[in-house]
């Protein structure tokens, strides 16, 4: 195999999750040729601790993004079979998933912040529509499309 070669199988692995003794291992070279390895790579701003860190949260982002619509999912099924709470409470419930939404925001530095926003956004609005359509009252749902509608030009301009 040649340097190149094992330079970049070695930047692959690495990235990877796999420690540098291992790289080593398995490209049958000492740990200290995948140290030098990776300093001359990021003499020419190609660093691969940042790469690997930005794969492992990558990882890590999809979960939470999971998880967070599964929070939202489990939230609007309560809110849908708790038949004795009033329409204001329902509304209520609703901002609260506003809220952790803002709380999302946080993540989006480690992502494209456009992406991530409208991603957010259109799966918040879907999930809460379809959660509420066939469930909540016509009067929550009309506060809801009102809100909706009242702030559709801030959702476009959401700042992350």
């Amino acid at each position: 195999m040649r340097r190149e070669q094992k330079i970049a199988l070695a930047k692959k692995l690495y990235i990877l999750g796999n420690s540098i003794d291992s790289v080593a291992k398995q490209l049958e070279v000492s740990k200290r040729t995948i140290q030098n390895y990776k300093a001359e790579a990021k003499k020419q701003n190609d660093n691969w601790d940042k790469q690997r860190v930005n794969s492992m949260l990558n990882k890590t982002d999809q979960k939470i993004y999971k998880n967070f619509l599964e929070y939202m999912n489990d939230f609007l099924v309560e809110i849908k079979e708790d038949t004795k709470l009033s329409t204001e409470v329902r509304i209520e419930k609703i901002s609260q998933l506003g809220d952790a939404f803002s709380k999302m925001k946080k993540i989006a530095y480690t992502e494209d912040p456009e992406i991530f926003k409208h991603g957010i956004i259109k799966e918040t609005l879907k999930t809460l529509i379809l959660g509420a359509k066939n469930s909540f009252k016509k009067e929550c749902l009309e506060e809801l499309i009102s809100l909706i509608d009242s702030m559709q030009e801030e959702l476009t301009n959401v700042s992350i």
